[in-house]
């Protein structure tokens, strides 16, 4: 079964309930696809859930949004999955934050397209992508 993980820009507009990325979350899950995201995208979420003036109307769309999508662990795996990526992308002198190699990782452990904004994943030829913004 094939299935999606979501970037934090992405779950950013999926918290509105008739923007093209809950649409399409909806339309997935109702194919039968896996359509999830995990924590270290939410730890970065909530780091711009607190630059907002105010936050609290945020918070009950967000927790509509998570009750339809599966929150992924990362595991053991993740991690090694990681230190290859990361030691991948040095030794070609490319970077990303640690968080979207975790979120590659995680992809790649799950064989999961990553759905993101994100232009830097382009270093990580591999990687399933898809803009549903």
């Amino acid at each position: 079964m094939s299935g999606f993980l979501l970037d934090t820009n992405q779950l950013k507009v999926g918290v509105r309930r008739d923007s093209s990325v809950a649409i399409r979350i909806e339309t997935e899950r109702k194919r039968g696809r896996r359509v999830g995201t995990c924590i270290p995208a939410l730890c970065e979420l909530e780091t711009g859930i607190l630059q907002v003036r105010d936050p609290a109307p945020y918070r009950p769309t967000l927790l509509v949004l998570l009750r339809q999508l599966k929150v992924w662990p990362l595991t053991l795996t993740t991690a090694q999955l990681f230190g290859e990526i990361h030691q991948d992308l040095k030794r070609r002198g490319r970077a990303l934050s640690s968080v979207d190699i975790m979120l590659a990782a995680l992809s790649r452990e799950m064989d999961l397209t990553l759905v993101t904004t994100d232009k830097d994943f382009a270093a990580l030829t591999w990687l399933k992508t898809e803009d549903w913004s």
